[in-house]
C-alpha cells in the first residue's frame, strides 16, 4: 500500500501547475510574433499592392502594419515586466 500511495503523490506533485508560470517560453513567444508579423506584413502589402497598384505604398504599409505588431507586443512586454517584476 505503501507504494501506491508513493506513486500517487509523484503524479498529484508534477500535475499541479503554478499559476504565476508563463504557459509559453519567451523563445516560442518570438517565435509566434515573428510568424504572425510577417505574415500579416505581407497580406498588407500585397492588398495594398492589389488596390493602388504602387509597390512602394505597398511596401511601406506591410512594414507598418508589421512593425505595430512587434509595438504592441513590446508594451504588453513591459507593462507586464513593471506590474509583475523581473523573473528570472
Amino acid at each position: 500500500m505503501t507504494k501506491k500511495g508513493s506513486k500517487q503523490n509523484k503524479k498529484n506533485s508534477k500535475s499541479k501547475v503554478n499559476p504565476e508560470s508563463p504557459w509559453l517560453k519567451m523563445r516560442t513567444g518570438l517565435l509566434i510574433v515573428s510568424i504572425v508579423s510577417i505574415g500579416i506584413g505581407a497580406f498588407m502589402g500585397w492588398a495594398v499592392y492589389q488596390i493602388d497598384k504602387n509597390i512602394m505604398e505597398g511596401l511601406l504599409w506591410g512594414l507598418g502594419f508589421g512593425g505595430a505588431i512587434w509595438g504592441i507586443f513590446f508594451i504588453a512586454f513591459y507593462f507586464n515586466r513593471a506590474v509583475r517584476g523581473k523573473r528570472d
